[in-house]
């Protein structure tokens, strides 16, 4: 089945006979976490590419959406100014998951009309136009229970709120192959049809949004943090391209692999490539980010840093800076800001945690609502 977008026709009657209030104008940050406002029904239909203000330390804040000043980005100096959001119609769906409502994704542009550097939606649809990759296959899997590190529920039957999930997205028009309830790792499991880059990577974040609100109404803990157990695999998102990777795409893209990991406890367990054509990123990442890393693996035309996967959370920093091709393709102030997250972040792990790789109180409350 194929999914079914909202066209702004079918919007405006919406509104006219009451089915639709409420249009969520959106972006997403640097981990893939909507960003945003709420719009009264009839204010987007009469506008629907009014442009909406956002401050640009929204695109370089941190998990806890602390802004700091290493970043060249946004920092005291430039004094934090709006950018704007231009709805994308074509990304326009149904809110399933919550009556009344709709979802658009934006794209981000500075004061002066241009794309801005630093959007993660923005560099993703710049390399799938550049990269002819055909579809991509996605899945999400998501951590659920009464706490934070529970193992779930008794038996293989999937919790009420499982449901209410599938039926939020099936009316969202996303288009599922399948959607699955591991008892034993308490982890559900969203399998998308396959479907262009861009797309699935909107997709994936409306679908672990539905995920998170619903969740929230239920009063059940939905994360996307790592459950640390050897007996368990962790949660993950995976990314599936059309064709095998090459050994060179599979060689860059271990270049990036901070872009699919992007915390300090998306290193414990499971590889990053399997299979020759799936990635194994985190639910922490920004599918936008984590498929524009797939997307750019597959085409730029650039020897790879290294020929193995970087085996820790530090190591992918230092990797990722060590590889002259990204600052090519993703822009210098790109690479050094997200440089300058990762390592504030590792440093703020190390002090807290010691340098442990066991979940602590601090990981939970630091990571756990994260996605």
């Amino acid at each position: 089945m194929a999914s079914e977008q909202l066209t702004l026709d079918q919007l405006r009657s919406a509104v006219e006979d009451g089915s639709i209030d409420t249009v969520r104008v959106c972006i997403a940050d640097h981990y893939g976490m909507l960003r945003g406002r709420r719009l009264v029904g009839e204010v987007f239909a009469a506008d629907p590419q009014g442009l909406q203000a956002y401050c640009d330390g929204a695109l370089i804040w941190d998990v806890h959406c602390d802004i700091f000043e290493s970043t060249d980005y946004s920092n005291f100096g430039t004094g934090y100014p709006d950018v704007f959001a231009r709805p994308d119609l074509p990304s326009l769906i149904r809110c399933g998951w919550s009556p009344g409502s709709t979802l658009v994704m934006s794209e981000v542009l500075t004061p002066h009309g241009e794309r801005s550097p630093l959007d993660p939606r923005g560099l993703l649809r710049i390399f799938a136009e550049r990269i002819p990759t055909g579809p991509i296959a996605a899945s999400l899997e998501l951590r659920a229970g009464e706490g934070a590190l529970t193992t779930g529920w008794n038996g293989d039957e999937a919790p009420a709120f499982a449901q209410r999930w599938l039926e939020g997205i099936e009316l969202s028009g996303i288009a599922l192959k399948r959607v699955a309830w591991d008892s034993d790792r308490a982890v559900l499991r969203a399998e998308l049809e396959p479907a262009a880059p861009l797309m699935a990577a909107d997709q994936l974040v409306a679908v672990r949004s539905a995920a998170r609100e619903i969740g929230l109404v239920d009063g059940i803990t939905v994360t996307a943090m790592p459950l640390l157990q050897a007996s368990q695999s962790p949660a993950r998102m995976l990314l599936e391209a059309a064709e095998p990777l090459s050994a060179d795409a599979a060689a860059r893209l271990n270049d990036l692999a901070l872009l699919c990991r992007p915390l300090p406890l998306d290193w414990v367990g499971a590889e990053l490539l399997t299979s020759g054509a799936e990635l194994a990123a985190s639910p922490q990442a920004s599918p936008y980010l984590a498929i524009a890393a797939l997307v750019s693996a597959i085409g730029a035309p650039h020897a790879a840093t290294a020929e193995h996967a970087p085996s820790s959370y530090s190591g992918a920093a230092d990797q990722f800076d060590a590889a002259a091709w990204t600052r090519e393709w993703f822009g210098e102030m790109f690479v050094h800001d997200t440089l300058e997250l990762a390592r504030r972040e590792a440093a703020m792990r190390s002090d807290a945690a010691a340098g442990s790789d066991q979940v602590s109180d601090w990981d939970i409350e630091r990571y756990g609502e994260v996605g």
